[in-house]
């Protein structure tokens, strides 16, 4: 391990906890889901990023890869990186064809993969957890 900053990972793991709480109520107002459902993965690639760097994994060249290479070095389960990279594919549609933006068509693919959200969460934490790095989605231990 290289170095993990455990307060800034420790806030985006907070941040995707309040975005995947926040979705359910919030998803039928179109402008609030584009916004939740593109910082869901952008929060995602983060706390990947951050994980990746931290120890000195595989240099990912793209979105898909950061979640890829945390499934890969087995940071994340397949199952959840098949249906995060389901979300992480739309992307696009959110930062450059938002005026085109049909979220119909878009939320059910983010109701199928909220459940995987909470699982990656989960599943970093545990990770974190068995390579000494005490954190949790709600402090760091012992806190």
């Amino acid at each position: 391990m290289y170095f993990v900053n455990k307060e800034q990972l420790n806030t985006k793991l907070n941040y995707l906890q309040q975005l995947l709480t926040d979705y359910p109520q919030q998803k039928q107002n179109h402008y609030a889901f584009e916004r939740i459902a593109q910082m869901l993965i952008e929060a995602s690639v983060d706390i990947g990023n951050m994980i990746i760097d931290g120890f000195i994994l595989r240099d990912p060249g793209n979105y898909k890869d950061v979640i890829d290479i945390l499934e890969l070095e087995g940071v994340i389960s397949k199952e959840t990186q098949q249906y995060i990279n389901k979300t992480v594919e739309v992307r696009k549609q959110f930062v450059h064809y938002y005026d085109e933006l049909n979220a119909t068509e878009l939320i059910p693919i983010f109701d199928e993969s909220v459940q995987y959200y909470q699982h990656f969460i989960t599943e970093v934490l545990q990770f974190l957890e068995s390579e000494n790095v005490p954190i949790t989605a709600f402090g760091q231990k012992g806190e």
